[in-house]
């Protein structure tokens, strides 16, 4: 089991060895601030594409529409919850959200997951909070 980590962790370390936020242990303030500045600058680019008003793009999400402004101005910094609602409604890679990485929007078509996996994003585009928390437990219990 030990390989199996240690064989993620090098493709991470890969991966991401020459970016600028993930290469770092620990951000100081001036990092961290850059970090949500260059999110909001990411989140609000989603929105425009999607031709959407912070109304219509938190509540396609189940957000309000004060915090998707308070999140684009910098007044406060987004919670996964809502990173992980906006990937989950939009097809918004995580890892182009939060560091601007691969590719921005993910293709959950049939033929690009499988079939299973593709029932899988249906049924959790579809959960309440309660069920994910459920599957999210079920998933570290069986890795352990």
């Amino acid at each position: 089991m030990g390989s199996n980590i240690e064989t993620r962790m090098s493709k991470y370390t890969e991966r991401y060895k020459n970016h600028q936020v993930l290469s770092e242990d620990i951000l100081n303030d001036t990092q961290e601030a850059d970090f949500f500045k260059q999110i909001r600058l990411r989140l609000r680019e989603v929105r425009k594409e999607l031709k959407m008003t912070q109304r219509e793009f938190g509540e396609s999400s189940g957000i309000d529409r004060r915090y998707v402004a308070k999140v684009e101005c910098g007044s406060q910094n987004p919670s996964f919850k809502f990173l992980r609602s906006i990937s989950i409604k939009h097809k918004v890679s995580l890892d182009w959200l939060l560091y601007g990485v691969g590719d921005k929007y993910v293709a959950a078509e049939e033929q690009s997951y499988g079939n299973e996996l593709a029932i899988f994003k249906k049924l959790l585009d579809n959960a309440n909070q309660d069920d994910i928390d459920v599957v999210v437990k079920m998933i570290k219990k069986i890795l352990g």
